[in-house]
């Protein structure tokens, strides 16, 4: 049994199981919380979208697409593009030692 707690618009939420899959999508869907929160609060000159954030690590864009596909943290807000904050970036290529 685990208990997972993270934070929803203001309002904490506790899960208490034994379901592991359960806690895996749970703790994905909360680092997605993180960015999307970090995206709105803090927004850095050098994240965003694939392009820019292509642009400010000096690569293409087709480079950080496989980033993602090696598993980069990125939230997807609007269905459409993948978002990335840079301290997530630089932290996922350190962990993974991953060169540009």
């Amino acid at each position: 049994m685990a208990n997972l707690t993270f934070n929803v618009a203001g309002v904490s939420v506790s899960i208490n199981t034994a379901d592991a899959d359960l806690l895996q999508e749970l703790r994905y869907f909360n680092s997605n919380l993180e960015i999307v929160k970090e995206l709105f609060n803090k927004q850095h000159a050098n994240g965003g979208n694939i392009k820019d954030t292509a642009k400010a690590f000096n690569v293409s864009p087709a480079v950080v697409t496989g980033w993602i596909k090696n598993g980069m943290p990125f939230v997807d807000i609007d269905g459409m593009n993948k978002y990335l904050i840079a301290s997530s970036v630089k932290q996922w290529l350190a962990d993974n030692e991953t060169t540009k």
